[in-house]
């Protein structure tokens, strides 16, 4: 058995200098024969003869011969392999990929999406990003929600320029052209199972994507001021808009103080005909029943408190000791032509979170949409109903720094007039991610 072993270890040990000694050989090939004859191994007449036989069998063989390469033809072909691998290595360092995901069980009563217990995938993004140069982003999102092709599978596909830097301007200014997310109030920038401390949305979501240019900016250091613009298609779907007047998108924001955060955003969508807006809020993107033309106009107002606040402030991963943040917002659904009579509504939430340890924390939420007249309704988050209102509680745990365990439950209410409550509460228990 030892011999066998000492055999084995001299058959490893030979094929690991084999690469090194070919190496050697194919760099240094005329130094290694020099020493061969010198030694008296071989005779330069031998190596002569040896190849005249491999030029001739070549030459046989349709091969032609090939000149050998002078020493600066071999440094300039090193330099050039060089600089390939370095060019690769400089492409390779501008490509970020990142991304998100969410999984796990919703069970809800037999009014609600889940009413036989579903296990889910309600979030799965990947987002690419690459910078050709220090001025210059570019951003492109995919969307696997539910591990299934989504319309649009594009989620985000949009260039990002840092205008202050190639003006060489004293405050921040960037533009933005693309499909992109609207600049709207704030919980649109945590509304998903993975960045919000609670597994479910508040009533109202207001959430909305579109093609157009956006400009945004800061002022200040301490308390910063922050802005935005943006003009966009408008109606509904991917694509151009040849038909429609575009939206327009304003956001206004300000540290107050240093744990009090405020901001204010208008969003007009211009005339609409028949089309849906990008803008949806509680699900609700159709035009009132009977219109032929439309407009949409909305506005919110947001405020944002933190105690002990930390340096994270993304709801769920947030390290600030704890923080509240409210939001109230109208909607105008005007009716420009046609029979119908004008919708609006109002919304809001209340919501507040709380760090028990750096791992655990406990949550909870009130929002509400309410249709200001008390005879009208609409299909809010899929149920027709005048007034809808949603109480949800939570507790999240930090698996890691990028993993967090969710369970949470939503009590939901709904009323108007001839609306009889729908039994849609839920249950939801997740594990969401990102990298």
């Amino acid at each position: 058995m030892f011999k066998k072993f000492v055999i084995a270890a001299l058959v490893f040990g030979i094929m690991c200098l084999f690469p090194a000694v070919f190496a050697i050989a194919a760099d240094d090939s005329e130094l290694i024969l020099k020493i061969l004859i010198k030694k008296g191994v071989v005779t330069q007449q031998e190596v002569d003869e040896m190849r005249q036989e491999v030029t001739a069998e070549k030459a046989k063989a349709g091969v032609k011969a090939e000149a050998p390469k002078s020493l600066e033809d071999r440094v300039a072909s090193v330099e050039k392999d060089l600089a390939s691998k370095v060019g690769l290595e400089k492409a390779a360092s501008k490509l970020k990929i990142k991304g998100r995901w969410a999984a796990g069980y919703y069970d809800s009563q037999e009014a609600g999406s889940f009413r036989s217990g579903s296990f889910e995938v309600p979030e799965g993004k990947i987002q690419f990003g690459f910078e050709p140069d220090e001025i210059n982003k570019v951003i492109m999102r995919m969307n696997v929600n539910n591990a299934t092709a989504q319309t649009p599978l594009m989620d985000y596909f949009y260039v990002d320029s840092k205008v202050s830097k190639f003006f060489d301007l004293p405050f921040e200014v960037n533009s933005r052209l693309g499909r992109m997310k609207l600049d709207f109030g704030e919980e649109t920038w945590s509304n998903n199972p993975v960045e919000s401390v609670l597994a479910s949305n508040s009533a109202g979501n207001v959430a909305g994507s579109d093609e157009g240019a956006q400009l945004s900016g800061k002022f200040g250091k301490v308390h910063v001021l922050g802005w935005a613009v943006s003009v966009t298609n408008g109606t509904s779907g991917t694509g151009s808009d040849t038909t429609t007047p575009k939206s327009f998108v304003g956001k206004v924001s300000y540290n107050l103080l240093d744990p009090l955060y405020i901001s204010g955003s208008y969003y007009n969508s211009g005339r609409l005909k028949a089309s849906a807006p990008e803008m949806s809020i509680a699900g609700l993107s159709t035009l009132p029943s009977g219109a032929t033309d439309w407009e949409r106009q909305m506005w919110e107002a947001d405020l944002r408190y933190d105690f002990e606040k930390g340096k994270t402030l993304v709801p769920a991963y947030c390290d600030s000791k704890a923080f509240i943040r409210l939001a109230y917002g109208q909607v105008s659904d005007d009716v420009k032509e046609g029979t119908a009579a004008e919708r609006d509504f109002d919304y809001g939430f209340v919501e507040g979170t709380y760090n028990i340890t750096k791992k655990i924390y406990a949550s909870a939420r009130y929002s509400i949409v309410d249709l200001d007249n008390s005879t009208t309704t609409a299909s809010l988050n899929s149920i027709t109903a005048n007034k809808y209102q949603r109480y949800s509680i939570g507790a999240g745990y930090r698996w890691s720094d990028a993993t967090i365990l969710k369970l949470g439950y939503d009590w939901n209410d709904e009323a108007g007039s001839d609306v009889s409550e729908a039994r849609n509460d839920q249950l939801s228990a997740i594990v969401s991610s990102q990298f």
